[in-house]
This record gives C-alpha cells, structure tokens and sequence, in this order.
C-alpha cells in the first residue's frame, strides 16, 4: 500500500506591518490582497492550507487562521503555532509579503529537499529567505526548544536542523527579478 505523504500549506501573516501602516497582507496590489497571492501559490500543491495570524480579518478566505500559541516570537512562533495543531509531513511555509513567488519554486523546492529537515530559497545575492521554504515535520521539536529558550531569529534556527539552501538562479523557467522581493512599505509595494 502505497501512503500518501500530508502537506499542509502555511501562510503567515502576523507581523506587526508597521512599516506598511497598516495590515499588510490586506493591502491590495495589483486588485487582490496581497496574502491571496500567496495562498494561490500554494492551493494547487498542498492538502491543506492556514493563515498563521491573530487577526481574524483573514477570516473572508475561508480558510483555518491558526493564532500564536506564544506571543511576540515573529514568523518562528506562527511556525511552530501550525506544526503544532495541525499534524502534517511536509509544511509549505511563505509570507503573505511575496506575491511574485511562483507555485513551481515551491515544486524545485520539494523535488530537492531529500534529507535536509528544511529546504528555503536563497536569492540570486545570496539573501536567505526561510519564510519560502518547506519545513518537515521533523523540524518540530527544534523549533519548539528554540521558542522555549528565547530564541526567536530564524536565521539561529537554520543553524540547528539540517537545512538545505536552493538558490533561485537567473536560468530557472519561471524566473523574473521580483521573484522573492517582499513589500515591507508602501514604497516596496511600488516596486514590485
């Protein structure tokens, strides 16, 4: 029998946005919200997908919005928020702030990710971006210690667990030069 492996996609949306000024997976760009663009990338390739936020705006997508277990720990504790109420093999994580990022990336992602725990895109000027990334599930008790010992930076974390990097490279099909720029501002929104 053959068993089918779970993917649950997460989709975190719980910063402060206080460089935007307002919610920023609200605003529209491009006449959506940005945070549907990131739930499209995702529909097509995961069983399930959640919105990581404590805000029930988010509730017009008809989807789970899954609240921080631990307040004010950033994107680390909207991982782990999700890991932990909802039991899954593979976590498709990306940020409502990258609307450019194509549903293919996240398949060159799982195509590589074999032994690492967690496999995150990494720019053409070497940025890492471990908020597009899948996490497996073995990732869970790491990230947990980490949230429990104070340590709240996920760039510490992706010293922790076997962490694969892909650099998304220029000779990639679906490749554009926006592909990973997230809208941290008004003026990044215009930009992208």
């Amino acid at each position: 029998m053959i068993q089918e492996k779970k993917s649950i996609g997460i989709v975190l949306s719980g910063g402060k946005s206080s460089r935007m000024g307002t919610e920023k997976g609200l605003v529209k760009w491009q006449s959506k919200a940005l945070i549907e663009y990131s739930v499209k990338c995702l529909n097509s390739i995961c069983n399930n997908i959640v919105i990581s936020s404590n805000n029930e705006d988010y509730n017009y997508l008809n989807l789970p919005v899954i609240k921080d277990e631990i307040a004010n720990c950033g994107p680390i504790g909207g991982i782990y928020s999700c890991m932990k109420n909802i039991s899954a093999d593979y976590y498709y994580v990306i940020s409502c702030d990258v609307p450019n990022v194509p549903t293919e990336l996240f398949k060159d992602l799982f195509k590589n990710i074999r032994e690492a725990d967690l496999i995150y895109a990494v720019d053409s000027k070497g940025k890492k971006q471990p908020l597009v990334a899948i996490y497996k599930r073995s990732c869970f008790l790491t990230i947990e210690s980490e949230l429990l010992n104070g340590n709240y930076k996920m760039m510490k974390l992706l010293e922790k667990i076997k962490a694969k990097e892909y650099l998304v490279t220029q000779d990639l099909k679906y490749y554009r030069d926006n592909i990973l720029s997230n809208a941290n501002s008004p003026e990044d929104l215009n930009n992208l």
